[in-house]
Order: structure tokens, then sequence, then C-alpha cells
């Protein structure tokens, strides 16, 4: 499975794509700002988890405080 994520500013163009999407078969989801915002956040989460800047008992607890919040 591949996934795209496009960007734009006009509302024609982006009516325009999710169209031929689903006419190409694609599934097809417009993402609230909300939740274009959460992708980047677990993005850069990712990305710190695996940068070794923090050891293993760190990562741990900074999980654990994730979960709380």
């Amino acid at each position: 499975m591949e996934t795209i994520i496009l960007r734009g500013d006009s509302k024609i163009n982006s009516k325009l794509l999710l169209k031929l999407a689903k006419q190409l078969n694609f599934s097809a989801k417009t993402l609230s700002s909300e939740e274009v915002e959460e992708i980047g956040i677990a993005i850069s989460i990712d990305k710190g988890m695996k940068s070794g800047f923090l050891n293993k008992g760190e990562t741990q607890d900074f999980l654990a405080k994730l979960k709380h919040v």
C-alpha cells in the first residue's frame, strides 16, 4: 500500500484531485487542520525516539507521560 499526502490552497483543485482519486479507486480523505497537526507531532516524536538523544529509561518515561496527557 502507498500513501500520498497532498496539500494545496485551492479548494477547486482539491475537489478535482479527490474526484480523480475516487475514479482511480483510491481511498481519499480530507484532513482537518487538527489531524494534520497530530500527524506532524507523531512524525516529530517518531524521529525524536529514533534519534538516540534520550536513553532507554528517558524514552520510557517520556512515553509514560504521553499516556497521561
